[in-house]
């Protein structure tokens, strides 16, 4: 397991890639800006103290054109996989933070397990899958009418 100074040194990248998560339906409210501030304090352990300045100031200069994942999740590719889930798990929680199920914001977190190498059935639960195929599906006439009168 790395060491606090270790963690700390990955702090910028996090951000980044929180930031990115915040960027992923092309439109950043707010409240996700917000939320990224509000979980890099609760890694750091500082409340509701102030964010150093340089990380401040890497929130609000983030570019979503200028950021590069691959090179990114370089940094995390090594850690277990616990480690990789939770970070996937903040992600979504900035996600979340708009109130709005988005599809690109889905594909977004798909993007980072792969980058971090993480399996799918390690972040399933966090995804949203869609049947796409929906010709194949079977329905018959009693199915329908079930769903008609219950």
């Amino acid at each position: 397991m790395p060491s606090m100074k270790e963690s700390k040194d990955r702090l910028p990248l996090v951000a980044d890639l929180l930031m990115d998560a915040a960027h992923a339906d092309r439109h950043l409210a707010g409240e996700e800006k917000a939320t990224v501030r509000k979980l890099l304090r609760e890694i750091m352990g500082i409340g509701n103290g102030p964010l150093p300045i340089d990380l401040d100031f890497r929130i609000d200069e983030f570019s979503p054109s200028a950021f590069d994942l691959g090179k990114t999740a370089t940094a995390f590719a090594g850690d277990p996989p616990a480690q990789k889930r939770r970070l996937l798990e903040l992600c979504a929680a900035v996600h979340a933070a708009d109130g709005e199920l988005d599809l690109a914001e889905d594909e977004h977190l798909r993007r980072v397990a792969a980058a971090i190498g993480l399996s799918a059935d390690q972040f399933q639960d966090l995804v949203v899958d869609i049947l796409e195929d929906v010709e194949n599906i079977e329905v018959g006439p009693e199915d329908l009418e079930h769903l008609r009168r219950g």
